[in-house]
């Protein structure tokens, strides 16, 4: 399919957050560290990619379509590792008082681990896909792909490699159809996949 590709607006935001909110609906990771808080799951769904996008958006490459069917926020190469600070400013410092004082420890734990891992593997200057989503009604439609397009061309006029996390075999197999090279594979305490793209792409 063809659709046209555009930057979100800040207006934008709330509608976007809805998007992801509702892509990320049965995320792996996120019934991992919301399995004892599922009342407040929308609540706290929805105040993690709102603060996600916030970070995300004055780099200004959030890619969406109109309507918002799908949104790729990337961090651009030289803004990693991500601002603690900044991230708490924008919304994540809410999370402590959503989630129970058991799931917040898993959170810190895996994002932790997470962190650790795009540390290890991704010493020189890279872009980073931060988040991808696509609303469930649109999936399978190569939505995905033309939101990723822009910056996956862009980093390889640059020779820049990109990198990215997932938490689906489904998304593991989209991402190889672009490029995309499994770095590691996370088992505990929840599966996920670390990747990167290779400059020569």
């Amino acid at each position: 399919m063809t659709s046209e590709i555009i930057v979100l607006e800040k207006t934008q935001i709330n509608q976007a957050t809805e998007t992801l909110v509702a892509a990320f609906d049965k995320d792996p990771i996120y019934e991992y560290i919301l399995s004892d808080t599922k009342s407040k799951k929308y609540e706290i769904s929805r105040n993690v990619w709102d603060a996600t996008l916030r970070y995300a958006q004055p780099y200004n490459h959030i890619y969406t379509t109109p309507g918002v069917k799908g949104i790729a926020a990337w961090i651009p190469p030289g803004n990693y590792p991500l601002n603690v600070w900044r991230l708490l400013r924008v919304g994540f410092y809410k999370l402590p008082f959503l989630v129970s004082f058991k799931g917040l420890k898993k959170f810190i734990s895996l994002f932790s681990l997470i962190e650790k891992y795009h540390e290890q593997d991704m010493f020189q200057p890279h872009w980073y896909l931060f988040a991808l989503g696509v609303s469930e009604v649109y999936q399978g439609q190569g939505i995905g792909g033309l939101l990723i397009e822009p910056i996956l061309q862009q980093a390889s006029e640059e020779k820049l490699p990109c990198y990215l996390e997932t938490s689906t075999e489904r998304a593991v197999r989209f991402y190889q159809r672009h490029g995309f090279e499994i770095i590691r594979t996370g088992e505990k305490p929840v599966k996920f996949w670390t990747m990167k793209r290779e400059v020569n792409r």
